[in-house]
């Protein structure tokens, strides 16, 4: 039996503790001085450790890491996490504000803006303002659960703070690593013989894919709050209208966000703020490449809405590339997966961004011919959004005199067959060509097809080039004792390997099949449309071009594509071996039909400012169970929810009899569902 006093200090420690934390890791403002922190950090462990029973998930003491995991778990997002638009100058940014002001009515607005912090983006769920759950971005709409790792970083906060906590919130961010703590880390990767990191996102980002959490728990990583998924208040009518009230809250309750962000009162102050940071880049302490800029108002984002792959609200402003000189020492030909060749830049390395760069894209045969590039050439390089290292020009003065024109080869380097023009692209001629089959196999295992977690680019290159691996379907053929014949591959990376397969056979949906059949013009939004309106392969085969194009963004180029692929023997031959080797997923049991949900055909139409969430998100809960949502008011609404400054909609709804829902009505409608 543990006394009062100990169990009340033990309690003082751990908020004392997470009290010192903060005020270091969130506000670096501390109070106390190292030692004193450490001494009541080693008497929580000395009492923690003496009374076992007063254990605690949450507290401080349990950031240090726990036991390594077998393999990430992939996490579905309740709420999809998009992805953001690009502008790669202020004239893209105006243009962007002119589609909003139309959008909203109104030729200016307010935009909340922050540094578009350079590392891997994350959601962390709180219940009851506890820390349960953190998982990766990935696709947007499945991540991987990183929950142990996470909760070593010092500066989240495992209990939230403050009076208003909601009883539910999704936090989204960005994990990163200062410059500073980044310099230091490699210095101590150095000196143990480790390899060390081409940048701080990529240490942040391999970081916190580490199955052994001890490892995230002795690297600096911070996370970097910029926004929020799901929020659910208990306090009735309490809740956040626009995108700097979120951002406050998220402070309040105890989460860093970006530096330097700030509330700009018009598109211009945005464009100013832009170019203020780019001029500071280099001083500041976290590696950014631009500024995202979000409409202030919830209410406007929420009628502006969502593209299929973003918000219609919300841009980041790229930052120009940085740019460096070397020569050009030759040009090496890669064969793509649908034949394509394509020249690569093989450069003298040079420093570029903090990484050395050896290796540029040369886009095509007439990117090429246009600026006439010559081996042996100075070249101008730049890496495009900081991340793909591309060619630019040629500095004339220092080509040398011998220098001839670069010829383009009309065979594949591969097979040696005939390569024709097609468009802007020199394509290979040979169904059959090895380089293709590579490419497609190493395609088909990667996350924009099938997302073989465990199943390396390198092992499926060498197996397919030993004649191992012919098409996908040769995959789920594949024993551990095939893999065991080569040097390097011990016994748990092959058990790892088969296992990634069998798990991939067991669960893939029809979607990312389609996606890893890497069909020309057909990426992940339309396999999921596919994936949506059909059964399975064979029902895609059977569909005409008329068929294709009325499904929603499918197009008569994208139609012709699907349907070129589908009729061809090469998709014939693989369809029965998928068949063969008890591959076949299918759409039919992979979705609840909407009939068996709980707001099965009812329908809902929301006005006014929803507390802590947007419109978009309102209606996406409710299409989750089964309801819709439409604009307009007739007798065929169900519900109708108001927020507050509903409007007129309210008065229409009464005079037809409609059942008005205020927001908390229509929370306790949703649990009412579950």
């Amino acid at each position: 039996m543990v006394s009062s006093d100990v169990a009340q200090r033990v309690a003082s420690l751990r908020a004392t503790i997470e009290y010192h934390d903060h005020r270091y890791y969130v506000l670096d403002d501390p109070e106390i001085t190292d030692a004193e922190y450490d001494a009541l950090y080693r008497e929580l462990v000395a009492l923690e450790e003496a009374h076992p029973e007063l254990d605690d998930a949450h507290s401080p003491t349990k950031r240090v890491g726990g036991e390594p995991a077998v393999g990430f778990t992939p996490y579905e997002h309740a709420m999809r996490m998009y992805s953001l638009d690009n502008a790669m100058n202020i004239e893209e940014w105006f243009t962007f504000t002119d589609r909003v002001a139309k959008g909203i009515g109104r030729p200016d607005a307010e935009y909340w803006t922050d540094p578009k912090m350079d590392g891997l983006a994350v959601e962390v769920i709180y219940e009851q303002g506890k820390y349960v759950k953190a998982a990766t971005r990935g696709d947007g709409f499945v991540g991987e659960e990183v929950t142990h790792n996470m909760r070593t970083l010092m500066n989240l906060p495992l209990k939230l703070r403050g009076d208003n906590i909601p009883r539910l919130l999704e936090v989204r961010g960005e994990v990163v690593m200062s410059n500073k703590d980044f310099a230091q880390l490699n210095d101590r990767q150095r000196k143990a013989g480790n390899k060390v990191f081409a940048n701080p996102r990529n240490a942040a980002a391999g970081t916190i894919r580490q199955l052994d959490p001890k490892v995230a728990a002795s690297r600096p990583l911070r996370f970097m709050a910029y926004g929020i998924g799901r929020v659910e208040w208990s306090a009735p009518l309490f809740g956040w209208t626009s995108q700097k009230d979120i951002m406050e809250g998220l402070q309040s309750l105890g989460f860093s966000i970006p530096p330097e962000a700030k509330l700009c009162s018009s598109k211009q102050e945005v464009a100013d703020y832009y170019q203020q940071l780019m001029e500071q880049r280099a001083s500041l302490p976290f590696e950014i490449d631009g500024v995202v800029a979000k409409l202030n108002n919830l209410d406007m984002q929420s009628a502006l809405g969502f593209t299929s792959r973003a918000p219609r609200w919300a841009l980041a402003l790229k930052f120009p590339a940085l740019q460096a000189k070397t020569v050009l020492k030759s040009i090496r030909i890669q064969v793509g997966r649908t034949g394509v060749l394509t020249p690569v830049a093989e450069l003298e390395p040079v420093h570029l961004a903090g990484v050395i760069v050896s290796n540029a894209t040369l886009h095509n045969k007439g990117y090429i011919v246009e600026r006439d590039f010559r081996l042996g050439d100075t070249v101008l390089i730049q890496r495009a959004g900081d991340v793909i290292p591309q060619v630019l020009s040629v500095d004339l003065d220092q080509r040398p005199d011998n220098s001839e024109p670069y010829e383009f080869p009309m065979v594949c380097p591969v097979c040696d067959s005939e390569a024709i023009e097609d468009g802007e692209a020199v394509r290979c001629t040979n169904p059959a060509c090895p380089a293709k089959t590579v490419q497609q196999l190493i395609h088909f295992v990667s996350k924009a097809g099938l997302d073989m977690d465990g199943v390396g680019k390198k092992w499926v290159e060498r197996l397919a080039l030993d004649g191992v691996l012919d098409t996908p379907a040769d995959l789920f053929t594949l024993h551990s004792t095939d893999l065991l014949k080569y040097g390097g591959m011990g016994s748990k990376s092959a058990d790892k390997f088969i296992a990634a397969i069998e798990k991939s056979k067991q669960n893939a949906p029809l979607w990312r099949l389609i996606a890893g059949l890497g069909i020309r013009h057909v990426g992940e939004q339309t396999a999921r449309v596919l994936a949506d309106n059909y059964a399975d392969l064979d029902a895609i085969a059977a569909a005409s071009v008329d068929d294709l194009q009325q499904l929603n963004d499918i197009g008569s180029v994208v139609a012709e594509s699907v349907v070129e692929y589908f009729t061809s023997a090469r998709a014939e031959e693989l369809f029965a071996r998928f068949k063969d080797v008890g591959f076949w997923p299918t759409a039919e049991g992979k979705k609840e039909s909407v009939g068996d949900l709980p707001l099965a055909e009812k329908v809902f139409i929301f006005t006014g400012s929803l507390p802590g969430m947007t419109r978009d998100q309102a209606q996406q809960l409710v299409e989750e169970k089964g309801g819709r949502s439409v604009k307009g008011i007739s007798k065929k609404v169900d519900y109708v929810v108001a927020g507050e400054k509903a409007g007129s909609k309210i008065a229409k709804a009464e005079k037809l009899g409609l059942t008005v829902l205020d927001f908390d009505e229509f929370m306790q409608l949703l649990d009412d569902s579950k």
